[in-house]
């Protein structure tokens, strides 16, 4: 993985902004280097001007000495496809999506999932019209989670259709044969699907069906339409769901192992070491400490993913019954020195200075669920039977750590 400075990452930030989000780190420094003099003349010229011009203030205020507090944005590239990927152990899929690195002329490339299929497609059928990037996006992203009428609605119902359904099955075998499982998997008669993730969140997502109810009003029948919790014969969410709870895990854990407590670390890192024999809990928090270390180890042994939550209840008693193998792997991979973090579903944003842990911690968390069996362990709870889950490579979380644009 390349490392940049704070002000490098501050300059990619600001070139991405102006639109170059989707180009190479070299590239968008190269823009930088070349329009530096007129920065402030091209706001106008920028794809999200706000923040073009937050960066540029930014970056006139580190040049006249001046803390900023500016947080430069790095974003997940297709995120969805990256999460289905690692579980499935899709090389391919991994490849275009930036989760494994891809060779180019100066270093790792930057992938466009989105565009990639597009130009595979058009080659296929030699169509001439040009398509939006945001249409082939939607359409890429809303098929991963069953959708049949936004490809429908964005390539028509022709060649363009077959192709692109032709092409998602090549570029991603694994992750579109998942996503092809989860509509068989639904089940009629429940009412909601249910299942808890390895930090012991608890998912509950009620089926909800479309019902008409005729109202009348001054001799006129109306039809009332309105949602209600009761069972349906066919559904497409499941693929979505599944896919968005393990998101939302990665910014939990993003957040756990960026923004940790010092003081928690340190007093963890001594109980470990058997230099704190003793107990730094009341009798109540101990009993707490107890039960959720139980439940979080459980999670563990079933899921394959060692929780940061687990942090918060280790004490000289409940030492005993963690994985000391599995909890110094977690600490030693935190970074050096914490740092604040915010995140929008898959952006996130930190200081400047803070880029290359971010962007590492985040390949972490690609590679830990690649290397875990998440995908088998919610698959179980979602339909209520065991269900193998034979990967398409079982080494793909060795690769994942050195991608250059997994977050960019």
């Amino acid at each position: 993985m390349q490392r940049f400075t704070g002000s490098a990452y501050l300059k990619m930030d600001i070139a991405g902004s102006f639109g170059l989000d989707k180009k190479d780190w070299s590239a968008r420094l190269d823009w930088f280097e070349a329009n530096e003099p007129k920065l402030l003349e091209l706001v106008h010229q920028a794809e999200t001007p706000a923040l073009y011009y937050a960066g540029v203030k930014a970056w006139l205020d580190v040049k006249a000495g001046k803390p900023s507090g500016y947080p430069i944005s790095l974003d997940a590239t297709a995120s969805g496809m990256q999460i289905l990927s690692c579980a499935t152990g899709d090389r391919k899929a991994a490849q275009i999506c930036n989760v494994v690195p891809t060779p180019g002329p100066t270093g790792d490339h930057r992938e466009d999932a989105y565009k990639n299929v597009y130009e595979i497609m058009r080659a296929e059928v030699r169509e001439e019209e040009e398509l939006l990037h945001d249409d082939v996006k939607s359409a890429v992203m809303k098929s991963l989670f069953g959708s049949k009428a936004v490809p429908k609605e964005v390539f028509g119902e022709g060649e363009m259709l077959k192709a692109f359904y032709k092409t998602m099955k090549l570029v991603c075998p694994g992750v579109w044969e998942l996503n092809e499982a989860f509509l068989a998997m639904w089940d009629p008669t429940v009412l909601s699907h249910d299942w808890v993730m390895p930090d012991n969140f608890h998912v509950h997502i009620k089926v909800m069906d479309l019902q008409t109810e005729v109202v009348s009003f001054h001799n006129e029948d109306y039809d009332l339409m309105r949602k209600v919790n009761a069972p349906i014969k066919e559904g497409r969410s499941l693929s979505a769901n599944t896919t968005h709870s393990i998101d939302g895990f990665i910014v939990r854990e993003m957040g756990r192992r960026c923004s940790y407590d010092p003081y928690l670390v340190m007093r963890v890192r001594m109980i470990l070491s058997n230099e704190a024999p003793f107990s730094f809990m009341d009798r109540e928090e101990a009993k707490e400490a107890h039960e959720m270390v139980g439940v979080l180890m459980d999670l563990y042994e079933k899921s394959g993913y060692f929780s940061a939550r687990i942090l918060d209840y280790i004490d000289s008693d409940t030492i005993h019954f963690v994985d000391r193998n599995a909890l110094k792997e977690l600490l030693d991979s935190l970074p050096k020195k914490p740092f604040d973090m915010a995140t929008v579903h898959d952006c996130f944003r930190v200081l400047p200075n803070y880029g290359n842990d971010l962007r590492w911690q985040y390949n972490n968390q690609l590679a830990l669920i690649a290397e875990s069996n998440i995908l088998e362990f919610l698959l179980e709870q979602i339909i209520g039977y065991e269900i193998p889950v034979d990967k398409l490579d079982y080494e793909l979380g060795n690769d994942i750590i050195n991608s250059d644009y997994a977050l960019a």
